[in-house]
């Protein structure tokens, strides 16, 4: 079984008077994955197929309530899931996802939450919760930073761990309200794995574009570091793609499978800028209309971790959204490239 994750997380979270002295690798570099994050029904088996390379799951069961209790969506608390990640030593670390502050904002709601949550953890013996919390308002950022370190020191009492996804900026205040309401110089200290999405640039909403360029995430690692220990950042890696009809917004979700089967239909230039490497391709097939379309594969993925290495050695890790129909050899640059495996020295 491996536990390597687990290990070099609790290393973290544990005070230091009960904390093992065994060195742990400043090289170490951990692998978690998002499940389900696409709509594709491969993603279990992707998942499976690759536990060699994958670290920790946090699979996107829960959603908090506005009397603080928190409800499992559909598909939650899969026992036949459970069983067979905990049977590969993966740690299970669920994250409760939201787009509202208004369960932070209220005293007496907050408190709640963070009793809710520490009772689901206990109850089904999780590892530890992961938040994503996402678009607050920019009054509710004292209070964001208050509940994650509420519950920061309840989950640690326990010895569970506390993970976040947060919004990628490079400076405090960031491009929009949202990444402004996470503080990072309060949330990063009390948790015990920060992930940054450094995907969706634009967003698709936006015109046609790479979706996580490697100069804007270079310049949101730069900002974390000056923040906390890269050891216990993860860099988001998207494996999905968007294609724009017509090359206006709205985009929708594209697979790398999806995009495949263009190319194979209708011959189009792929095509990379070589300062960020994302593969996109423009193109008007006969009797449809015109498609542009950005896309992750192993070019871009080895690309963006190159040079994400390069700049940030002691980066801890990725964390990969977009499950299912990516292109396979991602998982290979990832056995490749990671200086060693999840909280141990050697490959």
């Amino acid at each position: 079984m491996r536990t390597g994750l687990l290990i070099l997380a609790l290393l973290i979270a544990l005070p230091r008077s009960a904390q093992d002295t065994t060195p742990v690798s400043e090289s170490a570099f951990c692998v978690n994955v998002w499940y389900p994050s696409a709509d594709h029904p491969g993603g279990y088996d992707t998942l499976m197929a690759n536990l060699d390379v994958i670290d920790g799951v946090n699979p996107f069961w829960y959603t908090p309530v506005g009397d603080g209790s928190v409800q499992a969506v559909n598909g939650a608390e899969d026992a036949a899931q459970l069983a067979a990640w905990r049977e590969a030593g993966l740690p299970v670390i669920p994250s409760i996802f939201s787009g509202l502050g208004n369960v932070i904002s209220n005293l007496e709601t907050r408190a709640a939450h963070i009793d809710a949550i520490v009772e689901l953890v206990e109850r089904m013996d999780y590892d530890g919760i992961d938040i994503d919390y996402e678009g607050f308002t920019l009054n509710t950022r004292d209070a964001f930073s208050e509940f994650i370190e509420g519950l920061s020191e309840r989950l640690h009492a326990n010895g569970r761990l506390l993970t976040i996804a947060v919004h990628p900026k490079a400076s405090d205040e960031g491009a929009w309200e949202g990444a402004a309401a996470q503080d990072w110089t309060r949330i990063a200290p009390a948790v015990d794995v920060f992930t940054i999405m450094t995907y969706d640039h634009g967003g698709r909403n936006a015109p046609p574009q790479p979706i996580g360029p490697t100069p804007w995430t270079l310049d949101v690692l730069e900002y974390a570091a000056s923040i906390t220990d890269l050891s216990k950042v993860r860099m988001g890696l998207h494996f999905y793609g968007y294609t724009w009809p017509r090359g206006n917004p709205p985009a929708t979700t594209i697979n790398w499978e999806g995009v495949q089967r263009y190319i194979d239909s209708f011959k189009p230039e792929i095509q990379r800028d070589p300062a960020n490497m994302e593969a996109f391709i423009d193109f008007k097939p006969v009797g449809l209309p015109r498609q542009v379309v950005y896309f992750a594969d192993a070019t871009s993925v080895a690309f963006k971790v190159e040079q994400a290495l390069a700049a940030f050695p002691e980066l801890g890790g990725v964390a990969i959204w977009g499950l299912g129909g990516e292109d396979p050899a991602n998982w290979d640059v990832l056995r490749d490239l990671r200086p060693a495996a999840c909280g141990t020295d050697e490959e």
